[in-house]
């Protein structure tokens, strides 16, 4: 059952901010009216509106999110934090043990002790391009043009029962995905992209819903993930969101491990590892 667990990690959020659009996303966006009249930098702009504004999207310097990630009959306690300009840290509870996933920005490392990984691992390359989307607090649509995304509008389309106008957006390595912003809400519900698991090309669909508004935002505090072959998919429920609260650098650092038998380090002891991710809430 873990090892399933560990194959949901895999999934790779896509999360929050993703697809909250910036204030020079029209600039990469194809000229040319749907048939409906609007333009992607319309919808864009509109999205944009409705999650709050582009102040307050700007304004979050920081992000935690608390609830549980749903895998199959398991209930796991999860946080997610993020931390401008690209960190972030997600990290959930199995067998009363600690599954840790950070990325500083530059560097990134993987932790799943109920697999036998007792050290914390490197993430690939691969691994490395995922999170720093994942870590991206304005989403693909934000500058687009200097992240070298394209955003072209395909018109209006069916998303899970409701018309919601369809973007595509191709980021600089060619990877594509789209984006579904509700046709009267304006808020993202839809994402549909291709991801590499396991060594294989496998679509993946992740639906957002429970908006809620918090400090003048409007934010999802639910995710579910699903994709063929997979059939327990990923779902995520979040109890809590909290903006701009503060979150040391060091929750981005390679995490630390202590060794069982290792002496209690003394609290004047330089040596003495961080704070455990139980320990800090």
């Amino acid at each position: 059952m873990r090892r399933s667990i560990g194959g949901a990690v895999a999934f790779s959020l896509v999360f929050v901010l993703a697809g909250a659009a910036g204030s020079r996303a029209a600039a990469a966006a194809r000229p040319g009216a749907s048939k409906e009249g609007l333009t992607a930098e319309e919808v864009v702009a509109k999205n944009i509106q409705a999650r709050g504004g582009i102040e307050k999207i700007r304004g979050v310097k920081t992000l935690r999110m608390t609830g549980t990630m749903l895998v199959g009959e398991d209930r796991l306690p999860t946080t997610i934090e993020w931390k401008r300009p690209s960190s972030t840290r997600w990290e959930f509870e199995a067998d009363d043990q600690t599954a840790i996933q950070v990325f500083d920005g530059k560097n990134g490392w993987t932790l799943m002790p109920f697999e036998g990984n007792t050290d914390p691992e490197p993430m690939s390359s691969a691994e490395l391009e995922d999170i720093a989307l994942q870590a991206d607090l304005d989403g693909p649509l934000v500058d687009a043009e200097a992240k070298g995304n394209k955003i072209e509008l395909l018109g209006k389309d069916d998303a899970e029962g409701r018309a919601a106008w369809k973007l595509k957006v191709t980021r600089k390595n060619g990877e594509t995905r789209f984006v579904y912003i509700d046709a009267e809400t304006f808020l993202q519900t839809l994402t549909i992209t291709n991801r590499t698991v396991d060594g294989r090309n496998i679509e993946i669909k992740s639906v957002i819903d429970d908006y809620r508004g918090v400090d003048g935002l409007q934010l999802p505090h639910s995710f579910d993930a699903t994709a063929p072959g997979m059939p327990q998919g990923q779902s995520l429920r979040f109890s809590k969101a909290e903006v701009n609260v503060p979150i040391d650098d060091s929750r981005f650092q390679k995490p630390s491990v202590k060794r069982p038998g290792s002496p209690t380090p003394r609290p004047d002891d330089d040596r003495a590892p961080r704070p455990t991710p139980a320990s800090t809430r």
